[in-house]
């Protein structure tokens, strides 16, 4: 069992690494499309597609920096209620949130088929996709989210400890 655990490390640094390469690619795709509206909107030869595909780049951009938030536990917390309670409570508060938070990814994965599914069969304004493909990161994001609610919930529970949140990043 502990030659598994190094495996499921490497698997998630890799996941991890390949979630900030998706995050780059598309904030990427959407400088490209918001860049080229402008430019073409100036040239009085405005681009049809540009607005819609920089609002699927946009979406796509906050969920995936959504998971990448979640994973590196650098959401935005407020403690300072937390902090003074007992180990016990803390613990038991850390695991009640976790839930909540594995609930609301349940009941998102739940809603977004609802959407996909009500908007599979329409077509988007100016590209010819289905308009359910902003709603498609929706899903994916739920179960991600679920998952990493539910391993820090049972790590909370076991008292192995939530790791620090990654401090690398800098404060507003």
């Amino acid at each position: 069992m502990s030659a598994a655990r190094p495996v499921i490390g490497q698997i998630l640094a890799l996941a991890d690494r390949a979630l900030r390469v998706l995050a780059v690619v598309l904030l990427l795709g959407l400088l490209v499309c918001v860049v080229l509206g402008v430019l073409f909107r100036q040239l009085n030869h405005p681009l049809a597609w540009s607005d819609e595909m920089a609002q699927y780049f946009l979406v796509w951009t906050g969920f995936t920096g959504w998971v990448i938030a979640s994973r590196k536990r650098s959401h935005i917390r407020i403690t300072m209620i937390i902090d003074i309670l007992p180990s016990g409570l803390r613990r038991f508060s850390e695991v009640l949130i976790q839930i909540c938070v594995a609930l609301l990814g349940v009941l998102m994965i739940w809603h977004s088929l609802t959407l996909i599914n009500r908007n599979w069969d329409m077509e988007s304004v100016s590209v010819p996709l289905t308009a359910a493909i902003l709603y498609m990161p929706l899903p994916v994001t739920g179960a991600i989210i679920v998952a990493q609610a539910l391993a820090e919930a049972w790590q909370a529970a076991t008292g192995r400890g939530q790791p620090a949140p990654d401090t690398s990043l800098q404060p507003l």
